[in-house]
Formats: structure tokens, sequence, C-alpha cells
């Protein structure tokens, strides 16, 4: 019986020393949420403060450094008009550049590798007797340009007029995003 009541002694104490234990460590881990939540509280007063200050009236836009969208579009444009599409390529087009290719095709290439084998492929198989760029049409972040195109396809020896718009993305004076739209006629 002696035997039990100390067993059972050992067993309360051992229970008390993890009680004190486990409130001690919620202590701590009760300042440290708080010392948390007050540097999150910080940096959303922060977000908030600076969401107040932008919801004011309007904020720059900035393409980062470089030519500007104007000048890449003008560049481009004047490259591309005087029939030095690869001299245009080499001066404007980002390493990562990402091309899309509008309906119908609905397909990226990333890199400009990548791109440059997508404009050699087409290359290969077209025949360009005419063609007219206009444009370009900038805005804050880019600028557009409209392609129309007199071209035969050397593998079927079909002769068509395209139309098209590419909208090109522009960041640090370099093309890093270009997307072709074309005509449904719907």
């Amino acid at each position: 019986m002696a035997a039990r009541k100390k067993s059972k002694a050992k067993t309360y104490a051992k229970k008390q020393t993890k009680r004190k234990a486990t409130k001690q460590t919620r202590r701590k881990a009760t300042k440290q949420t708080r010392r948390k939540a007050t540097k999150q509280t910080r940096r959303r007063a922060g977000k908030r403060k600076a969401k107040r200050v932008s919801s004011m009236g309007p904020v720059p836009v900035k393409t980062g450094s470089g030519p500007s969208p104007l000048e890449v579009a003008s560049g481009l444009a004047a490259l591309l008009r005087a029939g030095r599409a690869h001299e245009a390529e080499e001066k404007w087009l980002a390493p990562g550049i990402e091309s899309v290719e509008g309906v119908g095709a609905s397909l990226a290439w990333r890199g400009k590798k990548a791109v440059l084998a997508k404009y050699r492929t087409w290359e290969a198989d077209h025949e360009i007797h005419a063609m007219d760029v206009g444009g370009p049409w900038v805005g804050a972040t880019g600028f557009a340009l409209r392609f129309k195109i007199d071209v035969t396809q050397k593998s079927t020896g079909q002769r068509s007029q395209m139309e098209e718009i590419a909208v090109y993305t522009v960041r640090n004076g370099k093309i890093v995003r270009e997307e072709f739209h074309f005509a449904t006629g719907g």
C-alpha cells in the first residue's frame, strides 16, 4: 500500500512539472506570437497607408531603365519598315521574351532562341511580296503595331493578304512579350 502511495505521489509530481513546463511554453509562445503579430500589424499598417496614398490619385507607371516604350516602338517600326527585321530582333528583343500567337494557333514560345526559331520557320515557308507597318500606338507599358502583309505560302503556293495587330510589352528598354491578334471577320 505504501508503494502505491509513493507511485501516485510520483505520478502527481510528474504531472505538476509537466503542467508548469506547458504553462511556461505557452507564455513564451504567446510572447513570440505577440511580437510577430506586432510586426505584421506594422507591415499591414504600412501597406494600408500605401494603399490610402495610391487611392488618393494616380501613381506613376514605370517600365524600368533603358529606352521608353515610345523609343522602342519608334525604333522597331523604323527598322521593320526599312526591311531590317534581323537587326530589329537583335536590338529590341529581351533574352526571356515570350511570343504568343493568336486565335487559331494559340501557342506561346519562351526565350529569345525559341522565338527566333519560330520566326525562321515562318520565313522559310513564306514569301513576302509587300508589308505595311502601321502605328505605333504607344501606351504606358508597351505599344502596338498593325501589319498588312501580302504573302505566298511556299508549301501550298497560296497567296493571301494577312492583317494582324502585334501588342508588345516593354521592360528595361527591351520587348519582353509580344502577342499577335488576328482579324476573325466576326
